[in-house]
């Protein structure tokens, strides 16, 4: 049965390949293709929930270091005069409108699932709050998108997951011990580390990675066909390092990528970069495979009025109020802050927070994770379906 299952996923990368253009023509993203492919999956191959929770700890890490090779790349590519000059919408949506989302997703959460505690609610909200820039790929690669819209976007996605790890952690550490009193100068130390940890092992490693890349490039040291190797494995080490010794691996390395992108050469930068993220979209896309087939376990058969409620709100208005309200006295108008506000979709952040919820022992665990799982499916296609309108809406508007 293994092999057969290999098989079909091999099958799915197969015709999603040979389709490419006719799926994007029709609007469905690779997330969308792969996900519905996992739960066909899941209907061919019954009976078989019970191993999903034995491959937890074998998925997490996985999936964490593919995020971290997306964070690194989008970082990579970003343009820093660009974003240097529109760094106040970042910093908005970072600083203010994250924080009211985290709070409005609580206020969702405990109205409508009132067996959950005040805690347990605020882990939904955090595994929800962070973006994944990676499903708006559509939007980000379009040059009739504003560019401090699309650097704007790709920024807050490379940052909210790091910030957000320690309020993760945090909330986890309640909800294990209800009874427990953290204290406002616990939070500011677990902040300072993981922040602090992040930045040194980032600007450590780069300043280490460039000279050692110039010095093997002038030598001719490498060959070509290793090159998708060089950025994947310094990407993978940043965050394992980051993470060994308790910082946010995901922060080390999109700044880590913004640094590469400041001090490494243009020709070098878009070559290693380009090849890197085509091993990372295959690892993804099987991951959304994977992720597909969880849900056929643990959402579709729950499916109720609070959990699709919960999952509509939060993919649309308990994003979009706040990133609104947070604009509202910029020089963006309605279009550019609504397309802000929008495109806030969740993904490989959002599974590792769920999946470290299934891997501890709290109580209504199981809950948390299929609302939040939820929420992941709807946004994956609610998200994926309105990329390619609403960045052809831009054009049309020229």
């Amino acid at each position: 049965m293994t092999y057969l299952v290999i098989a079909f996923i091999g099958a799915l990368f197969l015709i999603y390949s040979l389709t490419l253009r006719q799926l994007e023509k029709k609007e469905v993203t690779g997330p969308m293709f792969f996900v519905i492919g996992g739960i066909t999956l899941a209907n061919l191959v019954p009976n078989k929930g019970g191993e999903l929770k034995a491959g937890v700890d074998l998925l997490l890490p996985f999936i964490e270091l593919t995020l971290s090779i997306f964070l690194f790349s989008d970082a990579a590519k970003s343009k820093l005069s660009v974003l240097r000059h529109s760094f106040q919408y970042p910093g908005l949506l970072l600083f203010v409108a994250l924080p009211l989302t985290l709070l409005l997703g609580i206020a969702v959460g405990l109205f409508l699932f009132a067996e959950l505690s005040l805690i347990q609610a605020a882990l939904i909200a955090i595994i929800l709050t962070p973006t994944d820039a990676a499903l708006s790929k559509g939007l980000l690669s379009s040059s009739e998108v504003p560019e401090k819209i699309r650097e704007g976007i790709n920024t807050e996605s490379g940052l909210n997951d790091g910030l957000c790890v320690p309020v993760f952690l945090i909330f986890i550490l309640l909800a294990k011990n209800p009874e427990s009193a953290i204290t406002t100068s616990h939070v500011v130390s677990v902040f300072s580390k993981e922040l602090g940890i992040a930045l040194l092992v980032a600007i450590m490693s780069i300043s280490i990675f460039i000279p050692s890349l110039n010095f093997a490039m002038k030598r001719h040291y490498f060959a070509q066909n290793t090159s998708p190797f060089l950025l994947l494995g310094f990407a993978m080490a940043v965050f394992s390092v980051t993470q060994y010794l308790h910082g946010s691996g995901f922060i080390a390395v999109f700044v880590a990528g913004l640094l590469f992108d400041k001090f490494s050469t243009k020709t070098v930068r878009t070559e290693l970069i380009e090849d890197s993220e085509h091993i990372a979209d295959f690892t993804s896309l099987m991951i959304w495979c994977l992720f597909g087939y969880a849900c056929a376990y643990l959402v579709l058969p729950k499916l109720n009025f609070e959990m699709v409620t919960y999952a509509l709100l939060s993919t649309t208005l308990i994003r979009i109020i706040p990133v609104m309200l947070s604009l509202l006295f910029t020089s963006l108008n309605l279009k550019e802050r609504f397309t802000f506000a929008w495109f806030g979709p969740r993904g490989l952040a959002s599974i590792v927070f769920t999946l470290m919820v299934i891997d501890e022992q709290i109580e209504n665990k199981f809950q948390i994770a299929s609302i939040a799982m939820t929420t992941i499916l709807f946004s994956v296609f609610i998200h994926g379906i309105s990329t390619k309108p609403i960045a052809d809406s831009f054009k049309n508007a020229k």
